[in-house]
């Protein structure tokens, strides 16, 4: 699923486009650095910035995937906010 993801970021295919969060993170992805790691368990996954906005769109995203395994397919339904 990651990687599948990062190929639409690198391509520019968005998805939840009408969700504020997703559609900044695309619209900033040439800031974003990521990189998956294969661990025993799984991946790893690192995403870093030096632009200090996208610094935190990495944290909101990284808390919205923690809601969509928390919450389920409902969680997806939901806009999320952009952070300050």
């Amino acid at each position: 699923h990651v990687n599948a993801m990062y190929k639409r970021v690198e391509e520019n295919r968005p998805i939840h486009a009408r969700d504020p969060l997703f559609a900044e993170l695309f619209r900033n992805a040439s800031t974003l650095v990521m990189k998956v790691e294969k661990t025993d368990k799984g991946v790893k996954v690192i995403e870093t910035s030096k632009n200090p906005f996208s610094a935190k769109l990495i944290q909101a995203h990284a808390k919205v995937v923690s809601l969509f395994l928390k919450n389920g397919h409902s969680e997806v339904r939901k806009n999320h906010s952009i952070p300050e």
